[in-house]
């Protein structure tokens, strides 16, 4: 394929065929791909190199949730790199991944098209020539014919807005903005805000030298074991023999993991659900939510026999009956993804480690002390670490300004909520698909690179089609994001997932429409949907 370039460059820009904004797993891959279909592009990162998600969140205990025999390109990205890298334990750490995402960047020469520490500021699509205008922070402006957003849905921080920060006397940090030298927290007194996946990985680290950890609890999430482990030689043998075998079992489960699929677990009795839940959670990881049962998140018994097994085994772990008890959750089971702990209830245990519970005692202030409650209660802390999440799935977009055909922002045109045709496309804005970032695609019920890899194959196919065609100019046609969007939230609609408060719904974001923002139908079943619109791209129209 030659490079679909045909605009003459203009005088003070950059022109290319495809400007992708990320440089991780999503943006790397889509670089790659494009460039082996003969494109010129430009990349842009924010960070100051390679890595993503695994460049920003360097807080104390990240580590993926996914098996590491998954968590990497596979032979769709290049079979001959597949092997030559191996992860020294089943859960690598932010560390780990971060190497190896720029082992890869070193090994493709990725960086060369990348500009790092440059933020894209506004994108507009002129409707005449068929291109996008990207412009920078730093004064850059460059065009495309294609635009393609990879910036994944946690990429904006959740700030909350507590009076009296700005006077508090100790030191304070997002999960996603701690320095890149760690904290020494011998001896100090630490508040982690939040419950979610990063307050789950934090606090059992930083309770070892800290003098107090305290956590402040709003809903707590249900947490399952990581039983992480070294892997040595015998277990590199066992996956070298048969890796592109394992990658294509991960495809075929819900989640994109190398599970085994679930069975119904309305066919069995109390006895036999009991069994399976054991049998998972020896395993560990999210067996019990990918590999159990596949109507885990529709049939409220079958979802009730998960909760209450997992109530028993946190009340097994955590000694303390009321603490138990706070830990426990009330909402759905995968009504929110699920944490993976490494010692987070054992936490509780020690006498170092507290739980405030703010649901009905809410924090009020931050003083130049600490933090204020709701009934006078201050907890004096040297350290504040919010683990308060993101603005998940449009937040990043928005911070871009991007403005469709008609001069339209995408934050406008999604005031009432978003609507996507297959997770990639938005009617009103050509030339521009979302590859692992926006709403309405299942990634954050996949395993991060079996989706990013489907996803920037399916963009690449497209993109070829288009050049081969000799089109300059693709819409979704508001026809097919209609139906896609129909069966989105039919298929949302089933389950017991839109009822729980969390990011998945928006409900984390003051002002933020509500909503089940992700797919909730499997991996498989979205891949499907999306095969079966290459077949024939009829919901696309073209020029």
């Amino acid at each position: 394929m030659t490079s679909v370039q045909e605009t003459a460059p203009t005088a003070g820009t950059v022109d290319v065929d495809a400007v992708v904004v990320g440089a991780g797993f999503s943006g790397l891959f889509e670089l790659h791909r494009l460039r082996q279909l003969g494109m010129s592009v430009k990349g842009f990162e924010a960070g100051s190199d390679v890595g993503g998600t695994w460049y920003w969140n360097r807080y104390p205990g990240a580590r993926s949730d996914s098996d590491s025999t998954v968590y990497s390109f596979s032979d769709l990205f290049d079979a001959d790199l597949l092997p030559q890298w191996r992860w020294s334990e089943r859960y690598p750490s932010q560390a780990e991944i971060l190497r190896y995402l720029n082992w890869v960047a070193d090994r493709k020469d990725l960086r060369r098209d990348i500009s790092f520490g440059t933020r894209v500021t506004g994108a507009e699509f002129d409707a005449a020539t068929h291109r996008w205008t990207i412009t920078t922070d730093d004064g850059e402006t460059v065009t495309a014919r294609y635009f393609i957003p990879s910036v994944g849905v946690l990429s904006k921080p959740n700030l909350p807005s507590f009076p009296g920060l700005d006077s508090y006397g100790g030191q304070w940090f997002h999960t996603s903005r701690m320095p890149a030298e760690p904290l020494d927290y011998t001896g100090k007194r630490v508040a982690v805000i939040g419950n979610g996946a990063t307050a789950v990985q934090i606090i059992p680290v930083v309770a070892h030298t800290a003098e107090t950890v305290y956590e402040f609890s709003r809903n707590p999430y249900h947490c399952l074991p990581g039983r992480n482990h070294e892997l040595d030689e015998e277990d590199w043998k066992t996956i070298e023999s048969n890796h592109l075998e394992i990658f294509d079992h991960a495809r075929q489960n819900f989640g994109g993991f190398p599970y085994a699929e679930g069975v119904e677990g309305a066919s069995l009795s109390e006895q036999e659900r009991r069994d399976a839940l054991e049998a998972a959670w020896r395993k560990g990881g999210l067996a019990i939510a990918f590999s159990t049962f596949a109507d885990v998140a529709v049939d409220k018994s079958v979802n009730d026999s998960a909760l209450a097994f997992i109530r028993e085994k946190i009340a097994g772990i955590v000694r303390d009956p009321q603490r138990a008890d706070r830990l426990t959750p009330t909402s759905p089971f995968v009504g929110k993804r699920p944490p993976i702990e490494h010692g987070y209830y054992a936490a509780f245990n020690r006498d170092n480690v507290g739980l405030v519970d703010m649901k009905d005692n809410p924090i009020e202030r931050i003083s130049e002390s600490g933090i204020v409650l709701a009934d006078g209660t201050e907890y004096p802390v040297d350290i504040i670490i919010f683990a308060t999440g993101f603005d998940a799935f449009t937040g990043a977009l928005y911070e871009m300004n991007i403005r469709g055909a008609d001069g339209r922002d995408l934050r406008e045109r999604w005031e009432q909520g978003p609507s996507t045709y297959l997770g990639m496309a938005v009617p009103g804005f050509p030339n521009m698909l979302l590859h692992y970032c926006g709403p309405h695609n299942p990634a954050i019920l996949t395993n991060g690179p079996t989706l990013i890899e489907q996803q920037g194959t399916w963009i690449g196919d497209f993109l070829a089609r288009m050049n081969d065609a000799g089109h300059t100019y693709f819409d979704a046609t508001s026809e097919a994001e209609a139906g896609f969007m129909d069966l989105h939230n039919q298929i949302s609609d089933m389950t017991l997932i839109p009822g729980t408060a969390s990011w998945w719904t928006g409900t984390n974001v003051d002002g933020k429409p509500t909503g089940l923002l992700s797919w909730a139908g499997g991996f498989p079943e979205y891949r499907r949907v999306c095969d079966e619109a290459a077949a024939d791209y009829a919901g696309f129209q073209f020029a």
